[in-house]
């Protein structure tokens, strides 16, 4: 699986120590905070191998799909996918959805979220939901500085750009996969349009949305962009009110809803614990943001990953020597 910093403990501790499988986390190398990196690399069960490929999160997402596409390899070693790329785990997020909704006491009113989105996955899964009979007003999605997401629903420019090293390293991804997908809808289900479209963003790093379909998109999504300064400025502003700490990737989707003014019930999704960002908290706040007691010793403990250029040969390669 490929992970941009969070996905990659949660997958790791599902299936650490179990027979049979083995889990190979690409992560980014030096684009992951350092606790994020840790709580994946610290392990000592046998059957968890972490990479570190030199390139960016999107790097590690084609090395994965390009492994995925050569069938000998992935039928070989029984590969399958832990990520988004994973039908499985899109559908396992859309619970989000519903369990907010039922936390709401006055339903009535209509109901948006806002969602911090670098993948789309996450997002996405809300549109299902929606699908799926749940009333949800408008999805935001909320972007930092990588902001291909929000220019392509704000604008219908849909146009790679470099990756930015941000506060909120997560979200730090241009070529957003699940996107795809709603492609895929907007297209009527047409499979050969929608490989030729995402043919031209690999080749061409552009994809112009035409003004019927960014219309459709419209109905359900909306988009923000957050700067690093507003993310600090609402990190400290959320616990100078609320006394509550975010992390920088829940601030962009806090953020969000001061730039979209929409009536109803808000619900932000919060992405991960302030203590994986200690840096951004410090800097917003002055604060020192401390692991939970359960995870301190991650920070003293021998780290084990290796890493591999952005070749998938190689990492073909390595994975075979391990398996």
């Amino acid at each position: 699986m490929a992970t941009s910093g969070d996905t990659g403990a949660a997958a790791i501790d599902a299936i650490k120590g179990k027979k049979n499988v083995n889990i190979f986390v690409l992560h980014p190398h030096n684009k992951v905070s350092p606790v994020q990196r840790k709580l994946m690399t610290t392990g000592k069960e046998q059957n968890v191998f972490n990479i570190a490929i030199n390139g960016n999160f999107d790097d590690c997402q084609n090395l994965v799909k390009t492994m995925f596409a050569d069938k000998n390899f992935s039928s070989d070693i029984k590969m399958s996918g832990v990520n988004s790329i994973n039908w499985a785990r899109i559908i396992a997020q859309s619970v989000y959805y519903f369990y907010s909704y039922f936390l709401i006491e006055d339903s009535k009113q209509p109901i948006n979220f806002s969602v911090p989105t670098g993948n789309f996955g996450d997002v996405y899964a809300g549109y299902l939901a929606k699908k799926m009979g749940l009333p949800i007003n408008k999805l935001i999605v909320a972007t930092n500085q990588n902001d291909i997401l929000h220019r392509a629903i704000s604008k219908g420019s849909y146009e790679v750009e470099n990756v930015y090293e941000t506060l909120s390293p997560s979200m730090d991804i241009q070529v957003a996969s699940n996107f795809e997908r709603l492609l895929y809808d907007l297209n009527d289900g047409d499979d050969s349009q929608t490989v030729d479209v995402m043919k031209n963003i690999r080749e061409k790093g552009k994809y112009i949305i035409d003004q019927k379909k960014l219309d459709k998109i419209n109905i359900n999504f909306l988009s923000s962009r957050i700067s690093e300064e507003e993310v600090l400025k609402t990190i400290k502003e959320v616990y100078e009110k609320y006394n509550i700490v975010l992390d920088p990737h829940s601030a962009i989707g806090y953020g969000a809803f001061d730039k979209i003014n929409l009536n109803g019930n808000n619900i932000v999704l919060a992405t991960a614990h302030p203590s994986k960002f200690p840096d951004a908290i410090k800097k917003a706040m002055n604060l020192k943001a401390e692991l939970p007691k359960e995870l301190m010793f991650v920070m003293d403990e021998k780290e084990n990953y290796d890493i591999i250029e952005n070749n998938v040969e190689n990492v073909k390669q390595h994975i075979k020597e391990r398996i």
